[in-house]
């Protein structure tokens, strides 16, 4: 739970080459730091994230009430008691409620190795947090973990896009179902439209467990019959280790925020966005819409998140292990005025 109204200390800005300033959420120390990023139904933004990856022993939430410019120090979510935490996704959902995501590592058994994917839910904006709950699965694997918000079909049906398999969890029978034409999309973003069309990060036809040579390259995908059937589009960049992020905004807008890599794939050197304004049929502009870019590597595996904060801004969340970023590593929060992408 979050109490009172402290606020995160300040340190020297961190700006980029083109003076955006990334605010700071939260310190951090290394390894699967991985954040998360949801606006409550009351306008709040929130962010949860693992202090101290590679099987971390708490989550940790932080929120702003301003639009992501001044955050509450990170405290850990009381309710949570797991350890070996692999962090995962918030999800908003259409009746106000907020759904958190992770997995716990398991120990190995007869060589055999799994994650636990687990999920809690909160109806006050994200100041308390229900039970803990397993997924369902029986046949669980080193790679069932979920690090992308669900996708909400209808009040208890989710699209849960796990690393190992893409299904449909059915809340109200805690049940799990097939997805779609039953392909694994892999732990990308998938996101529904107000049209009902249904866009998927998935680079490959379908997804290798664990990632293998490319091959059946799509660069994304589009289906407008509720995942039965895929066309390829042919217009995402290079997925690499850390993924990127996929929304939806309120005026029917889809953006991909994406991890711009060195030489060879080598490395996040910026964060960067294309927009499609065709319903997921066309993305542009030839010229990406950079969101942050500070002119060196930054360590870690940042896993971009966004989110609309209101009508003119979007928010990016990352976070940079380099230790000579001013005050140290952390978790980083950058705002991007919608005018860009209109410009765009």
């Amino acid at each position: 739970m979050v109490h009172g109204s402290a606020m995160a200390s300040s340190t020297a800005p961190y700006k980029d080459l083109n003076g955006f300033e990334a605010v700071r959420v939260g310190d951090v120390i290394g390894g699967h730091v991985h954040p998360s990023l949801c606006v409550a139904a009351n306008g709040d933004v929130l962010v949860v994230f693992n202090r101290e990856g590679g099987g971390g022993k708490e989550l940790l939430i932080s929120r702003s009430s301003d639009g992501g410019t001044n955050w509450v120090v990170p405290e850990k979510i009381a309710e949570i008691t797991d350890d070996s935490i692999y962090p995962g996704s918030l999800t908003t959902l259409q009746d106000g409620r907020i759904l958190l995501n992770w997995s716990c590592y398991r120990p190995s058994v007869n060589d055999r190795q799994w994650r636990e994917p687990r999920f809690c839910l909160s109806e006050d904006n994200g100041e308390t947090w229900s039970d803990t709950k397993s997924y369902p699965i029986s046949d669980l694997t080193d790679y069932t973990c979920m690090r992308q918000p669900v996708v909400e079909l209808s009040p208890n049906r989710w699209i849960c896009p796990f690393y190992d398999r893409t299904v449909v969890y059915d809340s109200a029978g805690n049940s799990i179902h097939p997805f779609g034409d039953g392909r694994n999309h892999g732990m990308v973003p998938i996101v529904l439209t107000g049209t009902g069309t249904l866009v998927s990060g998935a680079p490959q036809t379908e997804a290798p467990v664990p990632v293998g040579v490319p091959g059946n390259m799509v660069y994304g995908l589009r289906s407008t019959d509720g995942g039965e059937g895929w066309d390829a589009l042919d217009a995402f960049p290079h997925f690499g280790v850390a993924g990127y992020d996929l929304i939806v905004l309120q005026n029917g807008w889809l953006v991909l925020t994406y991890i711009v890599y060195g030489i060879g794939h080598d490395g996040e050197y910026a964060y960067s966005m294309i927009i499609s304004k065709d319903d997921g049929v066309t993305w542009g502009p030839a010229v990406p819409i950079e969101v942050f870019n500070p002119g060196k590597r930054i360590m870690g595996r940042g896993w971009p998140r966004s989110a609309q904060l209101d009508d003119s801004t979007l928010g990016t969340l990352f976070y940079d292990l380099d230790p000579e970023v001013p005050g140290g590593p952390a978790v980083f929060f950058v705002r991007t005025p919608i005018s860009r992408l209109e410009a765009g």
